[in-house]
């Protein structure tokens, strides 16, 4: 196994991330390359309602790759990677409210991955991990077996088995409110789990089909963390006792933001090249001068540091050694600006000669720190790709007015889904082309673009479904019953008890200039 700490599902064993990455060659003797990496995804529809059959074909080409990929052979042995990131984990359990990046990070390289994505972003059964996996039934219910890798245990010498699964599906399933999860998609649609011919053979019924199945127990946590609602709600949070990865948790120092893998001698699978892992919480305004001081080896860097590296390369050849840049601190000064700066220096006004020198100082100390750092920049290169990730604004359609199907397609048809992701991903030089489908990316098998079905951005529809619900432009109604369209009998039976003292909800939509050139904007009134 060659990646180290990859976000779980995003990158198969063996494989490079795929992410806009500028590297640098080892420089003053290092011994692993820097990587610095550009993160950007892409934007689907609101999610309304619909579903997707595992057999509809790929209609979208992916995005090209833009990388750099070296073969396990080509990696050195040994060594630390110090990885940037953006805040210290504040839960190692990545099913928790306040799990993040940093937590999905730590958990890849640590934790069982049951299934990672391709070069095209297709699910691949992981071998270390599993021997097969594949649905077994689909009448008259979903049944998937899982048959796991007689090697695979967990750092304690417990083999990894059914127990596991039956009891982080219990963990996640939302019916016991104790254990405090953050989401269960996927587990609650599992009827029952029950062991197979062994501990190493699971059977999953699910109650209702489950096109992703394969994203289930991904990151898979031993039953000792899973298995009671105390040890899964505090049990996870600053250690993880057992693992099951290439490495495994060696510490975590809070004060400093650092959390520290090694190697794990028990991990069956392919060695991890690393001895090390270093993750570290560095901030992102930060990270320009740590990639330049050596003291970072790979971080997810923003679009200015990525302009910074862009224009260090261009110019490593055409500015002079020494020269400063004509970018930066100090390049907006002038000639007639510098001899005033110089002038008021040394003046006769003493307070303000001494304020413009402390301020002349200030500045050569930002113009050699920045000249430094641009010529440390200059030894990386830019590779630029999309991830397999996406933004979705989901509408909850339980309460309130979206509870009326036709406001939320109103929703949907105001936002100009293109229009966003270009705001997003044209300044990194991506392609801006937003998604069709809930259930896969561009590229990856299955794909379907269905967001015909709901149409563009449509300012006149838009209108016209607002209208149809019961809304008026810049006017008000009364909220009409769950389910009962405007002018319906209930409503004229609701107008029949005015001035009975029912409570008057009001609901108003309000046309903005910006409203009508864009999107519009609803907002809510409520008066008694």
């Amino acid at each position: 196994m060659s990646h180290v700490g990859v976000p779980r599902g995003k990158v198969p064993h063996g494989e490079a991330p795929r992410r806009k990455a500028p590297l640098r060659t080892p420089r003053r003797s290092r011994a692993v390359h820097c990587l610095a990496l550009v993160t950007a995804g892409v934007l689907t529809l609101p999610a309304l309602a619909g579903c997707s059959s595992d057999d509809e074909p790929a209609q979208a080409a992916a995005v090209p790759q833009d990388i750099a990929p070296a073969g396990r052979d080509q990696v050195a042995d040994g060594g630390t990677v110090r990885w940037a990131l953006d805040t210290k984990p504040a839960t190692l359990n990545a099913f928790q409210a306040d799990a993040d990046a940093s937590t999905t990070r730590i958990t890849g390289a640590v934790l069982p991955s049951l299934f990672t994505l391709d070069e095209r972003g297709r699910p691949q059964r992981n071998a270390d991990y599993l021997e097969s996996a594949e649905v077994v039934e689909r009448e008259p219910k979903q049944v998937v077996l899982y048959k796991i890798n007689q090697r695979a245990v967990w750092s304690d010498g417990r083999e990894i088995g059914a127990p596991d699964f039956v009891a982080q599906w219990r963990a996640l399933n939302g019916r016991d409110t104790a254990y405090w999860t953050a989401r269960n998609a996927g587990y609650e649609r599992i009827e029952k789990i029950e062991r197979g011919a062994s501990d190493l053979e699971v059977r999953v019924t699910f109650g209702k089909p489950y096109a992703d199945w394969r994203s289930l127990f991904t990151p898979l946590y031993p039953k000792s963390v899973t298995g009671s609602p105390d040890s899964f709600n505090d049990g996870a949070r600053a250690k993880l006792k057992s693992t099951a990865g290439p490495f495994r948790f060696k510490s975590q120092d809070r004060a400093a933001g650092k959390v520290t893998l090694v190697r794990d001698p028990r991990w069956w699978g392919k060695a991890a090249k690393l001895d090390t892992l270093v993750f570290r919480a560095v901030a992102r305004d930060k990270r320009t001068a740590a990639l330049a001081a050596g003291e970072l080896d790979i971080a997810d860097i923003g679009r200015s540091t990525a302009d910074r590296m862009a224009l260090a390369a261009r110019q490593a050849d055409a500015a002079p050694k020494g020269r400063q840049p004509d970018h930066g601190p100090g390049a907006a000064v002038t000639p007639a600006s510098a001899l005033r700066s110089w002038a008021i220096a040394h003046g006769s006004a003493e307070e303000e000669a001494e304020a413009e020198q402390k301020a002349r100082k200030k500045s050569r100390e930002a113009i050699r720190k920045y000249a430094e750092e641009q010529a440390e920049l200059r030894g990386f290169s830019l590779r630029k790709s999309l991830e397999p990730a996406y933004t979705q604004l989901a509408l909850n359609g339980t309460s309130g007015p979206l509870t009326d199907d036709r406001v939320r397609r109103a929703v949907a048809r105001a936002l100009d889904r293109r229009a966003l992701a270009e705001v997003v991903l044209k300044p990194l030089g991506l392609p801006a082309h937003p998604l069709g489908s809930h259930l896969a990316l561009a590229g990856q098998e299955g794909y379907t673009d269905s967001s015909g079905a709901l149409g563009d951005q449509d300012t006149q529809a838009v209108q016209a479904l607002l209208a149809d619900a019961g809304w008026t432009p810049g006017g008000a109604v009364r909220q009409t019953p769950d389910g009962a369209k405007a002018g319906s009998e209930a409503e004229k039976k609701k107008e029949k008890n005015k001035g009975s003292g029912a409570d008057e909800g009001m609901y108003i939509v309000e046309t903005t200039r910006a409203a009508r050139r864009a999107t519009g904007r609803v907002t809510r009134r409520t008066r008694t």
